[in-house]
């Protein structure tokens, strides 16, 4: 053991002398191992960003619409589809096996005023069990509206955490008073504040929910409508099955005709974002893997330089009983000294840019600790990968010829 470290040491004092060589050389491993740290950084807080809008729309629930959850479709298609009838509720109750609650979620944006600001705020009518099929969020600061506010078609909304930032100045805004489409609405219930949203409606920030009478009655000429069911997270894809079916009954499609109606569950866009990020990825890994394979290029071809300077170094060293162990470890903890000064280096410029984008852009980028693991088992690999080569060559030089270089 005392042999290993003595040669290890002796690796990393040849280092030492030559450390503007080694600067230079793992400058390209830096960047290898910054790319990487990048990308692997930047795909990590996108997924998470992405599973945390997700969770608004739940692993638990169907969305019954005129068009697909789909960045790939013939708009021609489902342009002239029926719109989406609240009746059709009364077949999915009456039929369904699957699905445990329902409400329908009428939707539009309209400008909302409060005293002398104003701002855009989509809106949706919902039924009073909508409170309770809330996912991704819940409400933090007074109450979901009633079945008799519902019944009596009362003015009360419920705001995203954003309105309170908006409107009243981090205040809180249950009792206060707005206008949405010239309507006095007052608030009695504050969502929690998603932050920003990955896919369409993934987030209910600038969110506004009133009861669905409420909506009808002020807000009839606008929006559409769109259905939610609540099943069990395991009887998801056969709810669907089911509710593809109910629907059909409920527009009374003959068998040859197509579905005029989309049945949408979260997973459309899980799908769809798994394929955007593998694509990111392995764009990012394919440029990182050339950089990694340059690097070690360039390490080799210093460990093989090193090698031929100290040839003379190493043939005393053997004189003096060191054996071809020996001069092997000596050469690789060297060249793995090396990759791993240059993927440290790596790691605090991917430290110091995922903390100022955090900080002061805003951008939820986050630096995962174990992606410093990673790093090192990387650096280390490329190092002996390297470093190997020149390792035996000189392990292998014969002492008598090592003492004759010049």
């Amino acid at each position: 053991m005392n042999s290993i470290i003595k040669n290890i040491l002796i690796g990393l004092a040849a280092i030492r002398a030559n450390i503007v060589r080694v600067a230079l050389t793992s400058l390209g491993l830096t960047i290898g191992i910054f790319t990487v740290s990048v990308v692997t950084a930047g795909v990590s807080s996108i997924d998470k960003e992405f599973a945390k809008s997700m969770a608004y729309y739940g692993n638990d629930k169907l969305y019954v619409s005129t068009w697909p959850w789909s960045f790939d479709f013939d708009w021609w298609k489902y342009r002239n589809r029926p719109k989406i009838k609240e009746e059709s509720l009364t077949y999915i109750n009456q039929y369904s096996e699957y699905v445990t609650d329902v409400s329908v979620k009428k939707n539009t944006w309209i400008r909302a005023n409060y005293q002398n600001k104003a701002s855009w705020l989509q809106i949706n009518g919902v039924y009073p069990s909508y409170g309770d099929m809330l996912s991704g969020t819940k409400i933090v600061n007074g109450r979901f509206f009633s079945q008799n506010e519902w019944d009596l078609q009362r003015r009360v909304v419920i705001v995203g955490g954003k309105v309170r930032e908006g409107f009243f100045d981090g205040e809180s805004p249950i009792g206060k008073k707005i206008k949405i489409g010239g309507v006095t609405v007052e608030i009695i219930g504050e969502l929690k504040e998603q932050g920003m949203g990955m896919v369409p409606g993934g987030t209910l920030d600038n969110l506004v929910i009133m009861p669905s009478t409420t909506f009808k009655r002020i807000l009839t000429r606008w929006g559409f409508d769109e259905l939610v069911l609540q099943t069990k997270p395991e009887d998801l894809n056969k709810a669907k099955e089911e509710v593809a079916m109910i629907m059909r009954v409920a527009r009374k499609l003959r068998p040859d005709q197509d579905d005029n109606f989309s049945v949408n569950s979260a997973d459309a866009y899980q799908s769809q974002f798994d394929s955007l990020k593998t694509a990111i990825a392995a764009m990012g890994f394919m440029v990182t893997g050339i950089s990694l394979v340059v690097s070690a290029i360039g390490i080799m071809n210093v460990m093989f330089v090193s090698v031929k300077e100290r040839t003379k170094e190493i043939g005393l060293r053997k004189a003096m009983g060191a054996t071809n162990n020996n001069i092997l470890i000596q050469f690789l903890s060297e060249a793995i000294a090396i990759s791993i000064i240059g993927g440290t280096i790596g790691i605090a410029l991917v430290k110091l840019i995922t903390v100022a984008l955090s900080s002061y852009a805003g951008l939820p980028v986050e630096f995962d600790l174990l992606l410093i693991f990673y790093t090192f088992l990387i650096c280390v690999f490329i190092g002996i990968t390297s470093g190997m080569i020149p390792a035996r060559t000189a392990a292998n030089l014969n002492p008598i010829d090592a003492l004759r270089h010049e």
